[in-house]
């Protein structure tokens, strides 16, 4: 299951890259109010597998764990406070070329994170 959720990371990480070379900018499409339903089933998806690895493994993945507070929150903010989320995406401070590059860095690490969890924690 680890490493179903690491090539989801990984697969999810290629695709924003991807599509920002290529121009379409999946992450700007997903960071568009009206697309809300879009990025809460994304992070349903890894909320979903994150929790059976963490509640069915023994001894407690912390990693993994972690990992899934990181999308439980998003899932929060984006619920109770969306003005907020979309008023810090659609900011002119932010360089978008440089946060969607980032963006893509960091679902990577999430899979090198849940990849090398099998190696910390057993």
């Amino acid at each position: 299951m680890i490493s179903l959720l690491s090539s989801l990371y990984f697969f999810y990480g290629f695709v924003l890259f991807y599509t920002y070379i290529k121009g379409y900018s999946l992450l700007r499409y997903l960071l568009k109010r009206k697309n809300v339903n879009a990025m809460l089933s994304i992070e349903f998806i890894f909320i979903i597998v994150s929790s059976f690895i963490v509640f069915t493994s023994q001894p407690l993945n912390w990693i993994i764990a972690l990992i899934l507070f990181s999308h439980l929150m998003s899932v929060a903010w984006i619920i109770t406070n969306p003005d907020s989320f979309y008023g810090i995406s659609e900011d002119s401070h932010i360089d978008t070329d440089s946060l969607e590059v980032t963006s893509a860095l960091i679902v990577f690490g999430y899979g090198v994170f849940v990849y090398f969890s099998l190696i910390f924690i057993n």
